[in-house]
């Protein structure tokens, strides 16, 4: 997508509180059951109202449609499991083109932008009506681990960290190779714990505690990670502002530690100016940004402008589910390459970084 069409949206959001409440009492006319649910549906209505045009934007910068019609795949699925009705979907949908044509009739709204608006919707509409989200497991039958990756999940799930930390300490001290314990109990079981989130069959707390023992989990493997020799080579990864999802990139970083590098893992929620600052003082060989939710490709996206503005020149990799959602992505918002996973992550910055020059002003 041109920096036209994102310049604008990035125009229109400031108005965007006012441009949702009008949505909202819209549809709240059409279907004035809602108000039944008080001033706390009115504001869970408004929060969701916020998502849905967060995606939406997020979509359209991106110029991906498969962004947007997953997340209605997804949706269609997430009410159908909690038998909530689809058309109240279709509903917000029809109020928002018809609060975006009105502002584009007062040329409030740049045509071209509205053009895209309508067109997304009617994408996102179909999906809601003919496309479910499609559900699959990680926990594959030929996982050669399979046997420790049930046991440390269940352990997990069932809400017993200290045995699933007394079986990953036994795991550490195995003689089994960190790539395999990655590939094999990690990556599955947080893509697993992804997935279940994604069809609401766990909640929020749940996602979160579980991700925070297998924090712990992988903490146990330092001792080897660390032992390793390193080479000259240096690996900076981060999350945008408003990503809290670090844990592909924790893992990332902490392999690419294994494998030689010196790494320098900058976690969750980072600002523009303290990546790039970090940049400048560390000099990395390469920046790796990840993005877990689809409404921060945004972010992603002014993150690499930023990073290239300022006249760094390092190879910038990226990652995360909006990126194995669409395989084209990283080439529309600007960067070098994208990994699906952390082995992918290891091999493109062998090659990027053996043609990397690294230059300031």
């Amino acid at each position: 997508m041109s920096d036209t069409i994102k310049s604008k949206i990035d125009i229109l959001r400031p108005n965007l509180p006012i441009i949702i409440k009008e949505i909202n009492d819209r549809q709240y006319d059409i279907q004035p059951e809602f108000k039944k649910y008080g001033v706390k549906g009115m504001i869970h209505a408004l929060d969701d109202a916020k998502t849905n045009l967060d995606y939406l934007f997020s979509a359209i910068g991106a110029d991906s449609k498969l962004l947007f019609q997953q997340y209605n795949r997804w949706v269609n699925t997430l009410f159908i499991n909690l038998k909530l009705p689809v058309d109240s979907m279709e509903v917000f949908y029809y109020c928002t083109k018809q609060v975006f044509k009105e502002m584009s009739d007062k040329n409030l709204l740049d045509k071209k932008l509205f053009g895209k608006i309508i067109e997304y919707i009617d994408i996102g509409t179909e999906a809601l009506k003919n496309e479910k989200y499609d559900s699959i497991s990680y926990f594959q039958k030929d996982n050669p681990l399979r046997e420790l990756l049930h046991k440390y999940s269940n352990f997990v799930f069932t809400g017993d960290k200290i045995s699933a930390i007394k079986l990953f300490r036994d795991i550490a001290c195995s003689d089994i190779e960190i790539k395999d314990i990655y590939k094999y109990i990690l990556q599955p079981f947080q893509l697993e714990l992804g997935n279940l989130w994604h069809e609401n069959k766990i909640n929020v707390a749940q996602e979160h505690f579980s991700t925070a023992v297998s924090q712990i989990a992988m903490s146990l493997l330092y001792d080897r990670i660390f032992a390793t020799p390193k080479n000259n080579k240096i690996f900076l990864g981060t999350c945008v502002q408003g990503e809290l999802h670090e844990f592909g990139i924790r893992m990332i970083c902490d392999y690419m530690e294994y494998c030689g590098w010196n790494t320098y893992y900058l976690g969750a929620n980072m600002s523009h100016n303290s990546v790039i600052q970090m940049i400048n003082e560390k000099k990395p060989d390469i920046i790796t940004i990840s993005c877990a939710m689809i409404f921060n490709i945004s972010k992603v996206q002014d993150l690499i402008q930023a990073i290239k503005s300022s006249g760094i020149s390092t190879p910038i990799l990226v990652g995360g589910y909006p990126f194995n959602l669409d395989s084209n992505l990283w080439e529309k918002i600007g960067a070098d390459a994208y990994s699906r996973n952390f082995e992918d992550a290891y091999s493109i910055s062998e090659k990027l970084s053996s043609v990397k020059k690294y230059e300031t002003i």
